[in-house]
């Protein structure tokens, strides 16, 4: 199983405004540079614990911020697995 979980968004805003969704619904959370083995038009996305990913999608979804795409990663090397698109 996957350390973290990189989720990626269309844009910058829909970054900024899961991060801070996460953080007031109590998920740690960090914003990271996108891996370079992913195409994205923006460049960022946020980093989760695995384990904490189903907490985070829950919380996007009742925001209306689902990312487009969830990799998942181990460690923090540039090896992923696309699991939802």
């Amino acid at each position: 199983m996957a350390d973290y979980l990189y989720m990626i968004f269309k844009s910058m805003t829909h970054v900024l405004s899961a991060e801070r969704t996460a953080r007031k619904s109590g998920i740690f959370c960090r914003m990271v540079p996108i891996p370079r083995n992913i195409s994205t038009d923006c460049g960022m996305c946020i980093s989760v614990k695995t384990e904490d990913g189903p907490a985070f999608l829950d919380a996007m979804k009742d925001r209306g911020l689902e990312p487009d795409r969830v990799e998942e990663h181990e460690g923090s090397g540039p090896k992923s697995r696309c699991y939802y698109s």
